[in-house]
């Protein structure tokens, strides 16, 4: 099972988004570095509180709202075309699903950049 810490940088990256930012204008309107922020959002580092807070607080997101795991479930299950994707996913194989995963990964990626 992962842990909380896994989940910020999703978490993040998916209010970023809401908020129609891209890294460079969260990264400006927190006071932190861009590729701290692109880090974070793959994972690869962990914000401190302190940065978190400035994160969360350039983005208008409470601690409360950006920890409540529950209500992302609730919000997923309210996007028809991730139910599509996962009825789709559920009769192929683990290569299939790990190569449609990998493709969708780079699209995201490169989304990300502009």
């Amino acid at each position: 099972m992962a842990n909380i810490s896994d989940h910020i940088g999703v978490r993040l990256k998916d209010f970023r988004r809401r908020a129609g930012l891209t890294q460079e204008g969260l990264a400006f309107n927190a006071g932190i570095h861009v590729s701290f922020v692109s880090e974070i959002e793959r994972n690869l580092k962990k914000p401190s509180v302190e940065s978190l807070e400035k994160l969360l607080y350039a983005l208008n997101v409470s601690f409360q709202e950006f920890f409540d795991f529950e209500l992302s479930v609730a919000e997923l299950k309210q996007k028809p075309v991730l139910d599509s994707l996962i009825q789709e996913l559920q009769n192929r194989s683990e290569q299939e699903i790990e190569l449609i995963y990998n493709i969708a990964k780079q699209i995201l990626i490169y989304e990300d950049k502009k």
